[in-house]
């Protein structure tokens, strides 16, 4: 799509003041932590009252974590959705200090992004308060599907900001019958360099889970960084610690449900992140089944930094969704989306019954 056309699905009129920011082909140096370039390009329309534009970006396999995302079928995980959220806004305001997304109120993902498919990002953000913005976005495909709606609250992140959370994080003191990492690779729909969860530190088989995240400073997510940044643009990417936290809850509601098709992230409610994760700290995400319908899962949780909770997750759901829903919009053959696993030689298809995967 060549800059200056109009988006899937309705056209945005650009105003007196608009601007194209063209990104595509620009080597790309990250001025804070990212898991990946999330947007190619901004088309701004209009940025008083309110700031719409349009954020475009084309799913690429060879991007840092896309190849581990559902091996053997690239698909855009849901958190990175978030991340396309950040970046566009930060590429708009051009502040010197990154804005960040602070709440996702409602976020709900109804269709899959794959490998080559071009997202459009139709976002409004309504000033409301001091580096403030109450923001809505609209992702479509480039077919003219609707594959997300989110409302989300962005704004510049202060340390005393903390969340009214009354628990504190469990003590850990009996290990029998916990996964090792070999079996939670096995459980996960996820490879490397995506696999976000380092420990399983203890489980309620239906019930609850605490796993545990090691931060450093060798992940891809500081790759492309210049030297010489002050140290608030280490904090780790919001859009990981709620990856992680998905793949803490796949680890509970895997081990326990077994669906028929492909189960994917399709809404979270009420997240709330605070305060920074620098390399060096060890997340620990508790993940709680709330509710069971039919194969669909609903979990809540927090996400612990030492004794400061980081995010509160109100809602997060799944539901389970055909196998031909989501390898219907594949263009390569079934038989491309099979990986080889080196270690075994055995084969690993991404349409195992009740795997989960982070994207919509």
């Amino acid at each position: 799509m060549s800059v200056g056309s109009p988006p899937p699905g309705g056209a945005m009129t650009p105003g007196p003041d608009a601007s194209t920011r063209e990104r595509a082909g620009e080597p790309w140096e990250a001025r804070f932590a990212a898991p990946l370039r999330a947007v190619d390009r901004v088309e701004t329309a209009t940025m008083t009252p309110a700031i719409k534009f349009h954020a475009y970006k084309e799913v690429n396999p060879r991007d840092p974590y896309m190849g581990g995302h559902f091996p053997g079928l690239t698909l855009l995980p849901a958190t990175f959705f978030i991340e396309a959220l950040r970046q566009s806004m930060n590429t708009v305001l051009g502040r010197t200090e990154p804005v960040n997304v602070l709440r996702i109120v409602t976020g709900r993902w109804l269709a899959p992004v794959l490998s080559g498919d071009e997202l459009c990002m139709e976002v409004e953000a309504v000033p409301e308060g001091p580096d403030r913005w109450a923001v809505r976005a609209h992702g479509i495909r480039r077919d003219g599907t609707t594959v997300s709606m989110v409302k989300a609250v962005v704004g510049t992140e202060r340390r005393s900001n903390p969340l009214d959370v009354d628990r504190h994080p469990p003590a850990v003191t009996d290990r029998a019958g916990i996964p090792n990492y070999a079996d939670m690779l096995e459980i996960l729909p996820v490879a490397h360099p995506i696999v976000l969860v380092d420990r399983v530190e203890a489980i309620e088989p239906g019930r609850r889970i605490v796993v545990s995240k090691a931060v450093t400073g060798s992940e891809p997510c500081y790759r492309s960084m210049p030297p010489g940044l002050p140290v608030s643009r280490y904090t780790y990417p919001h859009s990981l610690t709620l990856e992680s936290f998905g793949q803490a809850a796949s680890l509970l509601w895997l081990s326990d449900v077994s669906a028929d098709g492909v189960r994917m992230a399709a809404s979270v409610r009420d997240c709330r992140f605070a305060g920074q994760v620098y390399p060096g700290a060890v997340l620990r995400h508790v993940v709680r089944i709330d509710r069971l319908i039919s194969d669909d899962v609903f979990v809540s949780g927090q996400s612990w930094d030492g004794d400061r909770c980081v995010l509160t997750v109100g809602m997060m759901a799944t539901v389970t969704r055909p196998s031909i829903t989501v390898l219907g919009t594949a263009s390569a053959p079934p038989s491309a989306l099979r990986t080889r696993t080196a270690e075994s030689g055995s084969t690993r298809t991404a349409t195992r019954p009740g795997r989960m995967t982070g994207g919509p």
